[in-house]
């Protein structure tokens, strides 16, 4: 692993956790908030160089933003089909949860306190596994 690899991963979480387009629903609001709370830390993290994030951040990343994307679609599934489409920032928090998802599980069976982020594959999440 290397310092580029991480710093790479970073910068393309934070691009995942794009900060959703208002249309005045308070789910935005929470989803934003958790957003401006991930590139904060992300950012941090950048600062200092760190190699690793821990799973349980990562893990309450993912129940927070599974919780508030379920709230957005049953709150107005119009806006929720509107804004489901290749591209948007809906498409780029779906990706993020799917990502954290899968980083959380594998965590979880390998028995990982922290994530490395260049061990990450962020590729398979922004561009789909094909």
């Amino acid at each position: 692993m290397t310092h580029g690899q991480a710093l790479t991963t970073r910068r393309l979480l934070r691009q995942l956790a794009t900060p959703p387009t208002p249309v005045g629903l308070r789910v935005h609001e929470d989803i934003a908030e958790l957003i401006d709370e991930m590139r904060t830390l992300l950012l941090a993290d950048e600062d200092r160089d760190a190699l690793s994030i821990s799973a349980s951040t990562l893990h309450q990343w993912r129940t927070r933003l599974d919780q508030a994307l379920h709230e957005f679609e049953a709150a107005d599934p119009d806006a929720w089909a509107r804004a489901r489409q290749p591209g948007t920032w809906l498409d780029s928090h779906l990706r993020l949860r799917s990502l954290l998802a899968h980083e959380v599980a594998k965590a979880y069976w390998d028995n990982k306190t922290h994530i490395e982020y260049a061990s990450i594959d962020i590729e398979r999440y922004l561009w789909g596994a094909r």
